[in-house]
C-alpha cells in the first residue's frame, strides 16, 4: 500500500468524528458568536444586526456579575478539591490492597450514574429535617435552600460525581511511573510520604496539569446540579446561579437566544483565558523529564 493509499485510508477512518464535530460542536459555536451580535423578533424569524449591544447589557447587569462570581468560586472550591481527592484515591488504589478491583468499580460508579436518580438521592441526603447529612453530623441546616450553604451542597455534589473519573486518570499516570526510581529512592533512605514528595508528586504532574485544565472547562459549566437540586423556585438561587444556567434562563425560558449567545460567548473567552492561564504557568510546576 503506498503513502496516498494510507493517507486516504486514515481520512475515511477519521471522517466520522471529524464531520462530528464539525456539525455539532465547531458550526454551533460559530453559529453562537453570530448570534451575539443580532436581536431577533418575531419568535426567531426576523433577525438583524445590532453590534455589540447584546454585550453592552450584559456588562451593565448585576445579575450577569453575580453569575460571574458564582461560578468562578464554583471553580475555586471544585477544581483543587477534586484533585486532592481523586490524587489520594488513586494513590490508594495503585497500592497492594486487598479487593483493588472493586474499590476502582465502587470509586467509578457516580461516573455512569443517571443524573436525575443521583440528584434525587442528594436532594434526599440535603434534607434539612429528615436528611442523612443532617443526622450525621447533629445540625439542622437548610443545604440547598439557605444561599450560604447552597454552593457548598453543590460542590459536594460536584466532587462526589468527578473523583471517579480523574481518578482513573491519575492512577494511568501513577502507573507510568517506572518502578527503578522507587528502588533507587529507597536505596538512598527515601521511604513513605518521601517517597511520593520526591518522585511520584513531580512524575504525575503532566497528569495533573492535563486534569486541572479538563477539570477548570467542566466546572466553569456546571448547570444539571443546579438545575436537578437547586430548581427555578429556591430562593438560593441567585447565590448559586452559573453562568450555563442564566444562558439556559434566557434562551429557553424568556426566549431571548441572542442575550444567552452573548453569555455563552463571554464564558469561551473566559474559558480560553483560563486555558491560556494553565499553559503560561505549567512552566513552573510541571515536570516533563
Amino acid at each position: 500500500m503506498n503513502a496516498k493509499s494510507r493517507y486516504a485510508w486514515a481520512y475515511v477512518m477519521i471522517a466520522p468524528t471529524l464531520i462530528g464535530t464539525l456539525v455539532f460542536w465547531l458550526w454551533p459555536a460559530i453559529y453562537s458568536v453570530y448570534l451575539g451580535f443580532l436581536k431577533s423578533e418575531n419568535f426567531g424569524m426576523d433577525n438583524h444586526w445590532v453590534g455589540l449591544a447584546n454585550y453592552e447589557r450584559l456588562f451593565k447587569d448585576d445579575e450577569f456579575w453575580q453569575n460571574l462570581r458564582n461560578t468562578m468560586l464554583y471553580v475555586v472550591l471544585f477544581v483543587p478539591l477534586t484533585i486532592v481527592l481523586s490524587t489520594f484515591f488513586a494513590v490508594l488504589m495503585n497500592a497492594k490492597i486487598k479487593g483493588r478491583s472493586a474499590y476502582r468499580v465502587i470509586y467509578f460508579l457516580p461516573q455512569v450514574t443517571m443524573a436525575a436518580a443521583a440528584a434525587m438521592v442528594w436532594v434526599i441526603i440535603f434534607a434539612q429535617d429528615y436528611g442523612l447529612l443532617n443526622s450525621a453530623i447533629g445540625t439542622h441546616i437548610a443545604w440547598i435552600s439557605d444561599k450560604r450553604f447552597a454552593m457548598y451542597a453543590l460542590v459536594m455534589v460536584g466532587v462526589w460525581g468527578a473523583i471517579g473519573f480523574n481518578m482513573l486518570l491519575i492512577l494511568a499516570g501513577l502507573q507510568g511511573i517506572p518502578r527503578p526510581l522507587y528502588e533507587a529512592a529507597e536505596l538512598d533512605g527515601a521511604v513513605g510520604f518521601r517517597k511520593f514528595r520526591y518522585i511520584t508528586l513531580p512524575l504525575l504532574t503532566p497528569t495533573l496539569f492535563f486534569t486541572s485544565i479538563v477539570l477548570v472547562i467542566g466546572a466553569t459549566q456546571i448547570f444539571d446540579s443546579i438545575y436537578l437540586i437547586i430548581g427555578k423556585t429556591n430562593v438560593a438561587l441567585p447565590s448559586v446561579r452559573s453562568l450555563v444556567y442564566a444562558y439556559y434562563q434566557n434562551s429557553f425560558i424568556y426566549y431571548d437566544q441572542n442575550y444567552g449567545a452573548a453569555i455563552v460567548n463571554i464564558l469561551l473567552v473566559i474559558n480560553l483565558i483560563l486555558t491560556g492561564f494553565q499553559f503560561l504557568m505549567q512552566k513552573k510546576w510541571v515536570v516533563y523529564d
